[in-house]
């Protein structure tokens, strides 16, 4: 059993993808869905790299499926990876689109700010199919933050998507690499944030110095001289996690504006790994999720010295 999800594209691509309800095999799901094709069809799609489950291309007819799976189906041909400078395309459909984006780059540009940003690339790529076609921001990623941010192809999904935003984003994970070693491997951060006139935000325990701010992590991996945290936060304020670690002396690696000295890779080691919603029009929740950045993962591989 599966619900029909809807259809995208990654491309020009017809798409048609479904949810899985219950435990079986990838082909005998195919089967039941794909009324009109012939086991050895699927078998030659599925060949042809014409089938996804998640995010992934799969070949494997036995692959097996489990509740709440995505299976998605490139009726005109073999998905393709599409990419720019900066930025993937991760999921598109006539509602939305989601991307993966590079740390450096601007989500949305400012009266000040003329450079590429992550809209400018995606409007030009959906007027590739309509000239007329035009992008709305949902939400923002800061520049320095790489990773999964979703942006609207109408202004009724973006609407309906920002005006029930804190029930709409079910979850969102991040990846952090911070500087030392933390002593516990799960833990909650609560404090107040505040920013000041030079546009930094403090943490305070002293509920008259801002809003609350409440964040959890889990320790991922950790040596003598940094920790990779996996956190997610109940509340959503400007730069709080950044905040909050620097509080703790325990400043995101590469982050000069919380207190980081160090920059080994070049970048800040913030990394939006999980993002999870209710699609606007079909009111199904949808997840999508990127693996661990290698530059994270190099970190713990290589002994840095200051």
């Amino acid at each position: 059993m599966a619900k029909k999800f809807g259809k995208g594209k990654t491309g020009a691509n017809r798409q048609s993808t479904f949810i899985v309800e219950e435990n079986t095999a990838l082909l005998e799901f195919l089967l039941v869905k794909i009324k009109d094709k012939s086991r050895n069809k699927i078998k030659a799609m599925l060949a042809h790299k014409q089938i996804k489950v998640g995010n992934d291309v799969t070949t494997q007819f036995n692959q097996e499926l489990k509740p709440n799976d995505k299976v998605t189906v490139s009726w005109d041909g073999p998905f393709k990876k599409v990419s720019y400078q900066g930025l993937q395309i991760v999921f598109e459909d006539d509602q939305i689109i989601v991307i993966n984006k590079r740390s450096g780059l601007l989500s949305v540009g400012t009266a000040k700010e003329k450079s590429m940003t992550a809209y400018r690339i995606v409007q030009d790529h959906i007027q590739q199919d309509d000239p007329a076609a035009h992008l709305f921001v949902v939400h923002r990623l800061d520049r320095e933050t790489s990773g999964l941010m979703v942006f609207a192809k109408n202004r009724r999904a973006q609407q309906e998507m920002q005006d029930t935003w804190s029930q709409t984003v079910l979850k969102r994970k991040y990846l952090v690499v911070a500087h030392k070693t933390f002593e516990k491997d799960v833990d909650t951060i609560s404090s107040y944030l505040k920013e000041s006139k030079a546009l930094i935000v403090y943490s305070s325990n002293n509920p008259k110095e801002g809003k609350q701010g409440v964040s959890h992590y889990s320790v991922v991996k950790k040596n003598e001289y940094y920790t990779l945290l996996e956190a997610w936060q109940e509340t959503e304020l400007k730069h709080q996690l950044r905040a909050q670690l620097s509080a703790m002396k325990h400043p995101i690696l590469g982050d000069k504006k919380y207190g980081s000295t160090e920059n080994p890779l070049g970048r800040m080691a913030f990394h939006a790994k999980v993002l999870t919603f209710i699609h606007p029009t079909t009111h199904q929740e949808v997840t999508f999720e990127t693996k661990v950045p290698d530059d994270f993962l190099m970190i713990f591989r290589l002994k840095y010295y200051a």
